[in-house]
């Protein structure tokens, strides 16, 4: 089972090793997708277990 918490640090760790913001071209939008979609995952996650998902800027 892959939980909230998994997804989390997974993304984590992702973003640790590849430059969202500094790469260019398709890799920068495939990679800001990525970020989106994974904070959506993680804030429909969390409002199905009750719990306030910080506001994103």
């Amino acid at each position: 089972m892959f939980t909230l918490l998994d997804l989390a640090a997974q993304f984590s760790l992702f973003y640790e090793s590849c430059p969202v913001l500094k790469s260019e071209g398709q890799v920068r939008e495939s990679r800001l997708a990525l970020a989106a979609h994974t904070a959506a995952v993680l804030e429909r996650g969390l409002d199905l277990l009750g719990i306030e998902a910080p506001q994103w800027l």
